[in-house]
């Protein structure tokens, strides 16, 4: 049975990290490992110097024979620069290594600027003899001292750009990039001359020249501390996954490399004999203008990819919107005709109801409910209201005799003639069970709903439905009661229906095929 391999949950974060990392941030990696890379090894620059000068080791003071050598404070200054600049890059801005690395900011700051005021003023304020004075014997005082103009310039800039790196307020940690840029320029100047072999690129006057590992450190130091905050300047344009972080990636590191190694063949081959110095001018221009062009239209065509795929899922992006946006219409409409179907439906369920499903009038349910609301509406602004229950008289008779759906038609046909008598809008007729029907007549005094319970019942009576076992007549009949609520009555529903029962049992009872109203409401209509 094989094993089942468990992956730890972080490992797989850091996995999934790695593999979709964006071209910006695998750039934001690569500017931080740069920089510890750079910090060390500015550091162990300034270590071996300290070491020459201990040990006395010529060697690690000076790189050749015939070059200047770093000096003590400049040794000592690089290794403080490149301290305070680790910490800076490598800890929380709440650390509380912090001021540590700006107090040491702050004595690159004194003493490049208190060098810098001597060569300028001529103050002599003996800062090189209290910096390691045993190593400093007076026979080569004046190969010791100082540090030169150039270099503490440069302490200067690079303390101010460590001072400011990182600053809680955004302003001054942009103006760190600004800070750094003169000491970048001076140190490349320093590179140059010692790379094409131009000594007053690098010397001012005799033992104020700039050391070769000097300027390559302080150049190392001033990228460092370019690349050391991403989150302001140049290097957040760097970092991003714009496109000026791609031209920035592209062009700006690979252009002053290319053209710095052309200017060096170009010296080099005219120290060799190889041409002229015409012709190494034109070479140099030549070849400088051919790996431009290749440099911006090898990033030209990228970010033309780059802009064409952009598009493209612009493209496809409003593509997905506007079908999107079709559907959601389509279902719109849809939605809006179910809605409409469903309105219909729930009409017809409400309509069938309140229907009687035989004859099609109002059924027992909603003529009980319909006729509570017209006595309120009556109790409430003093209204009268007429009840009528007919019957159909031998009813039993008739659906024995001719069958069940002769039965049915015929009360179909009685319930069309009680619903023609319905004159008013408020008017109903309703099946009240069976063979019963009744009408609800707002509004209608007791004398007119005897009116309409007549004309119902002539109506009945004009469609000569045979009833051969009736008593009455040879044909169907019907008998019907009366009740009425009077204008200040206080009947209820139940009060109503009864007394109109009871008119129309005293109308069986006469011999069917007439009204009965109930006396006493005729006496009080009378009155």
């Amino acid at each position: 049975m094989r094993e089942a391999i468990v992956i730890p949950p972080e490992r797989t974060a850091e996995t999934a990290r790695h593999r979709f990392v964006s071209p910006g941030l695998a750039f934001q990696f690569l500017l931080s490992r740069l920089t510890r890379i750079g910090c060390l090894l500015v550091a162990a620059v300034g270590v071996a110097v300290l070491c020459g000068w201990i040990f006395d080791i010529p060697q690690l003071t000076r790189l050749l024979p015939g070059l200047a050598f770093m000096k003590i404070n400049t040794a000592c200054s690089l290794l403080a620069a490149s301290m305070a600049l680790w910490i800076l890059h490598t800890r929380e801005p709440r650390s509380p290594w912090f001021p540590v690395a700006r107090c040491l900011a702050a004595l690159l700051v004194a003493l490049g600027g208190l060098t810098l005021s001597e060569h300028l003023i001529g103050w002599d304020l003996g800062i090189d003899q209290h910096i390691a004075p045993s190593l400093q014997p007076s026979a080569h005082a004046s190969h010791l001292g100082r540090v030169s103009p150039a270099s503490s310039f440069i302490l200067t800039f690079i303390g101010l750009a460590l001072f400011t790196l990182k600053a809680r307020r955004s302003y001054l940690a942009a103006s760190t990039h600004w800070l750094v840029v003169p000491p970048l320029l001076v140190s490349v100047l320093a590179v140059l001359g010692y790379a094409y072999g131009a000594d007053s690129l690098y010397a001012i006057r005799p033992y104020t020249s700039m050391a070769a590992h000097t300027a390559a450190s302080f150049f190392v130091l001033s990228l460092c501390v370019l690349a050391a905050d991403s989150a302001h300047g140049f290097a957040r344009v760097a970092t991003s996954d714009t496109a000026g972080g791609l031209v920035s990636r592209r062009l700006l590191p690979t252009i002053p490399i290319m053209i710095f190694l052309l200017g060096w063949v170009r010296v080099k081959g005219q120290a060799f004999g190889l041409y002229d110095s015409q012709f190494g001018s034109a070479l140099m221009v030549l070849m400088s203008i051919i790996f431009c062009v290749i440099a911006v239209a090898w990033t030209a065509v990228t970010l033309h990819r780059v802009d064409h795929t952009r598009k493209l899922a612009e493209a496809e992006v409003l593509s997905l919107n506007a079908r999107l946006e079709l559907r959601v219409q389509e279902r719109t409409h849809e939605l809006s005709q179910v809605s409409s179907q469903l309105r219909l439906v729930n009409g017809a369920l409400e309509l069938l109801s309140q229907q009687d499903g035989l004859t099609g009038l109002a059924n027992r349910r909603f003529f009980d409910s319909y006729l509570g609301d017209q006595i309120a509406v009556a109790h409430r602004y003093g209204r009268s209201l007429a009840l009528v229950l007919f019957d159909v008289d031998l009813f039993k008779a008739y659906n024995d005799h001719y069958g069940h759906q002769a039965g049915d038609e015929c009360l179909k046909r009685v319930a069309a003639a009680l619903r023609s008598c319905c004159r008013r809008t408020a008017d109903m007729a309703a099946r009240y069970g069976g063979e019963e029907f009744a009408l609800i007549l707002p509004e209608t005094g007791l004398s007119e709903a005897l009116q309409i319970a007549e004309a119902a019942r002539n109506a009945v009576v004009q469609m000569q439905i045979a009833h051969a076992k009736s008593s009455t007549a040879p044909y169907v009949s019907i008998s019907g009661g009366i009740a009425a609520l009077l204008y200040n009555g206080n009947r209820s529903a139940e009060q109503l229906v009864m007394a109109a029962d009871q008119c129309l049992y005293r109308a069986k009872r006469l011999g069917r095929n007439r009204n009965v109203a109930e006396p006493v409401a005729l006496e009080q209509a009378m009155a």
